[in-house]
C-alpha cells in the first residue's frame, strides 16, 4: 500500500547521481515511448476513452452493492457465487468492457481494506480471493488475486504482475534494490490493448503503520511511460515500454505519482537525487485549475524547512525555490491543489544534494490564494523594525491588498494591471507581519504571505 504524501524523512545514504544530460535522455525515452509494447502486448493509440474513467469516484451502483444483504450472505458462506452473483450485476450495469473493469476494480477497493495489522506484524494470511472476501482484507498479492478472478468471471483478460514499488517503507533519500520484489498489481486487456491497474494503491493509504480507505483512482489504465516511476516489474516486458528501463534508469528517476503528469506538462523532470549548491530554482506548469506547492526536509536531521521556499506561480507557470541551510540531502515532497480546494495532496517527492549552504530565508507563502497573486517585493526576511519597507504584489482577482500589522490594516495602491504598491514603516511592536487579499475593503481576508520581524 502507498504511503500518504506527508514529509517522509530517511536516515539511508541515497543512490548515486546519474548526470543532468542522462536524465534528459531518459526523460526524453519515456516522452517518446513506442507504442507497441513487444509481441505480448499492445498499447493503444490514444488514452483518452480510459482516462475518461479515471473519476475519483466509484461508481454509486457498486458502492450499494457492495453492501447489499442478499449478496453479502454468500461472502463468507460461497465467495465464488459471491463473486459471479456480483459479477452478473456489473455485466446488467456495464456498458462496455471499461466499465466491466471499472466496476471490478471500485468493487474491490471499496469492499476490502489493506491488512496493515498482518503486514506489520509479518503474519499475513493466504491471499486467495476466497480468504481476501472472507475477511475483507487483503495486502497487495490479495487485491490484485481478488481483481483478476472479478475479471476472469467478467470474460476480461487479466494478469498479475510481480515487482518493486515505491510504496510503504521505501523513500527517494534511501538506497532501492528494485529486483528485491515487494509489490502485486494487473495488466488488464480490453479490445485488445493492455492497462496497467493497481487496485491496492487506489483502496486508499497508510498513516504510519495504519490503513486508511481513501477510494481513487490514481492508478487505473495509467500510462506505462508514468507508471514506470513508482512500479518496476520483475518481467522487463511487463513494464509495456518498448525499450524498456534498465534497473540503472529506474533508480534515477524520482518519485513521482501519475497525478503530477495529469496535472503538469511532465517537462523538466529532476533527477531523483538533484546535485545543487545552496539555492536551487525548480521551474514547471500546472494545468488549469491546479496549484502546486512544496515542502521540504533533511534526510539526516529529519528537519523540516522553514522559511526557505519561495514559490511563485503565473499563469500555471510555477519557479519554486529552495534555500538549503547547509551541505547535505533535502527531500523535498511536491503538492497539488485543485482550484478552490482548502488542502492538497502529494504527487511526488525527489532530493536535493547540496554542496553548500545558504542564508536567505523568504516569507511564507499560502499556495490557495487568488489568480496569479504573488509577491514582487520583498522577496526576503526578516524585515527590520523602524525601516521603511517598501512592498509590491500582483493580484488579478481581488480589488484590496493591506499589510497586516497587528490589528492594523495598511492598504496598498492598486492598478488597473493588477498591481499594488506602498511603502510601510515597520512597527516596532511586532513579530511578524502579513499580505492579504479581499474583494472587500474591511472583510474577507485571506492571507497571502505572512513575513518575521526582528
Amino acid at each position: 500500500m502507498k504511503t500518504k504524501s506527508i514529509i517522509a524523512i530517511t536516515i539511508a545514504a541515497a543512490l548515486t547521481l546519474t548526470s543532468c544530460e542522462t536524465m534528459d535522455n531518459l526523460a526524453s525515452k519515456l516522452d517518446n515511448i513506442s507504442q507497441k509494447a513487444g509481441p505480448k502486448y499492445t498499447l493503444p493509440a490514444s488514452y483518452d476513452e480510459a482516462y475518461s474513467y479515471r473519476t475519483n469516484s466509484a461508481y454509486k451502483e457498486i458502492v450499494t452493492l457492495t453492501r447489499n444483504k442478499t449478496l453479502e450472505s454468500l461472502r463468507v458462506s460461497n465467495p465464488s457465487k459471491y463473486v459471479q452473483e456480483a459479477c452478473s450485476k456489473i455485466s446488467e450495469l456495464a456498458k462496455n468492457d471499461f466499465e466491466k473493469t471499472k466496476m471490478a476494480h471500485d468493487f474491490v477497493a471499496v469492499l476490502v481494506s489493506y491488512d496493515a495489522k498482518n503486514f506489520w506484524a509479518g503474519t499475513v494470511p493466504a491471499q486467495d480471493f476466497a480468504n481476501v472476501l472472507k475477511t475483507k482484507l487483503a495486502v497487495c498479492e490479495g487485491y490484485a488475486n481478488t481483481l483478476k478472478k472479478f475479471l476472469d468471471t467478467l470474460k476480461i483478460s487479466c494478469e498479475i504482475v510481480h515487482g518493486y514499488a515505491r510504496g510503504v517503507g521505501t523513500s527517494p533519500a534511501s538506497q532501492e534494490n528494485p529486483k528485491a520484489s515487494n509489490h502485486a498489481w494487473n495488466i488488464v486487456k480490453i479490445n485488445g490493448e493492455h492497462y496497467l491497474v493497481d487496485c491496492t494503491w487506489d483502496s486508499g493509504h497508510m498513516e504510519g503503520r495504519v490503513s486508511k480507505q481513501a477510494y481513487n483512482t490514481d492508478w487505473l489504465f495509467v500510462k506505462p511511460e508514468h507508471f514506470i516511476y513508482s512500479h518496476y516489474p520483475d518481467s522487463a516486458k511487463k513494464q509495456l515500454l518498448d525499450p524498456p528501463l534498465s534497473t540503472e534508469e529506474f533508480t534515477s528517476l524520482p518519485d513521482f505519482r501519475p497525478v503530477f503528469f495529469d496535472i503538469t506538462n511532465g517537462a523538466n523532470v529532476p533527477n531523483k537525487i538533484q546535485n545543487c549548491g545552496g539555492v536551487y530554482t525548480w521551474e514547471l506548469e500546472a494545468k488549469d485549475g491546479y496549484k502546486l506547492s512544496f515542502a521540504a526536509g533533511n534526510v539526516s536531521t529529519r528537519r523540516e524547512l522553514q522559511d526557505r521556499i519561495l514559490t511563485k506561480t503565473i499563469d500555471g507557470k510555477t519557479s519554486v525555490t529552495f534555500s538549503l541551510p547547509e551541505s547535505g540531502d533535502y527531500e523535498v515532497q511536491i503538492f497539488y491543489w485543485k482550484q478552490g480546494s482548502k488542502s492538497g495532496a502529494g504527487c511526488g517527492s525527489f532530493v536535493l544534494r547540496a554542496t553548500e549552504g545558504s542564508d536567505i530565508l523568504y516569507p511564507t507563502i499560502f499556495p490557495n490564494s487568488g489568480k496569479n497573486a504573488y509577491i514582487i517585493e520583498p522577496l526576503e526576511m526578516p524585515l527590520k523594525k523602524g525601516e521603511t519597507q517598501k512592498f509590491s504584489v500582483h493580484v488579478e482577482n481581488k480589488k484590496f491588498v493591506a499589510v497586516i500589522c497587528g490589528r492594523d490594516f495598511i492598504q496598498l495602491e492598486g492598478d488597473e494591471n493588477g498591481n499594488f504598491t506602498g511603502e510601510i514603516e515597520i512597527p516596532q511592536n511586532i513579530k511578524d507581519l502579513s499580505i492579504a487579499i479581499s474583494n472587500s475593503e474591511n472583510r474577507g481576508y485571506e492571507g497571502l504571505a505572512r513575513y518575521k520581524v526582528e
